[in-house]
């Protein structure tokens, strides 16, 4: 990265033409969801971690690549979710400032503005990992941080309609997707895990009904253990069955 800057590796030559990658990737953690983001030091905007794909690649593949150089992990639990293709989606102002701030800093630029300043398409992807598993990685001209998702700060180009629809089609698909599973470590609290959907679902959940009917599914191992060395009323700690993890019977009880 910091040999050539913002555009390493991608050349006008190596990528597939009008087309890139977005990552919307999600944890959580201290009762907050959270996302990543990164920002390049020639930006003031935000951005979901992405990329274009390259010719010899699929789109799977591009997005796979982005997700593991961002968190250093693999396998992650990976969808597509919607293209998005306004012809007005990039701001192209800002994709001129990174071109000439980055020739400021004497980076390598050699026919960006060729490909760069070109209308693309994005792929949206959301991803789901455990925030305690995740390796951040960062440079001097590249930081990544993970953010509230109720509290982001300015992004870049159309990135928070990105944000947005992929809250959406989660949303609506939340009956056959594993968050909890995917989002919580191995033993967590009733409490986190009716978080998590509180906060996708946008909407309080009543503590009694959600442990009752969470634990009839037969998905929630109730374990011996607490979450807490404290003696007063200390949270006890719940697993899932990994046969039973997608929760299948979980989204009519919310609604």
């Amino acid at each position: 990265m910091s040999e050539n800057g913002l555009f390493y590796p991608y050349t006008a030559e190596n990528i597939h033409p009008g087309f890139s990658i977005d990552c919307v990737i999600l944890s959580f953690h201290k009762k907050k969801l959270r996302i990543l983001l990164n920002k390049f030091d020639i930006s003031k905007y935000w951005q979901l971690p992405g990329g274009f794909m390259f010719k010899t690649e699929s789109s799977d593949q591009a997005a796979t690549r982005v997700l593991s150089e961002r968190t250093g992990l693999t396998g992650i639990y990976l969808k597509q979710f919607y293209l998005f293709s306004d012809p007005h989606r990039t701001k192209m102002d800002q994709n001129l400032e990174y071109i000439e701030k980055n020739a400021d800093k004497g980076r390598h630029t050699e026919d960006t503005d060729k490909w760069f300043l070109k209308r693309f398409v994005s792929l949206g992807y959301y991803a789901f990992v455990k925030y305690d598993d995740v390796n951040l990685s960062s440079t001097k001209e590249d930081t990544a941080k993970w953010f509230d998702i109720n509290n982001l700060p300015e992004l870049y180009s159309d990135h928070r309609n990105i944000i947005n629809t992929s809250l959406e089609m989660i949303r609506s698909l939340l009956s056959i997707l594993p968050v909890g599973y995917e989002l919580l470590p191995e033993k967590f609290t009733m409490s986190d895990l009716r978080k998590i959907y509180e906060i996708i679902l946008d909407k309080t959940l009543d503590r009694r009904n959600f442990q009752r009917k969470v634990l009839a599914t037969g998905a929630i191992i109730q374990l011996e253990e607490t979450g807490s060395s404290s003696s007063y009323n200390p949270p006890i700690l719940y697993s899932f069955d990994k046969e039973k993890k997608d929760m299948i019977d979980f989204y009519p009880f919310f609604k």
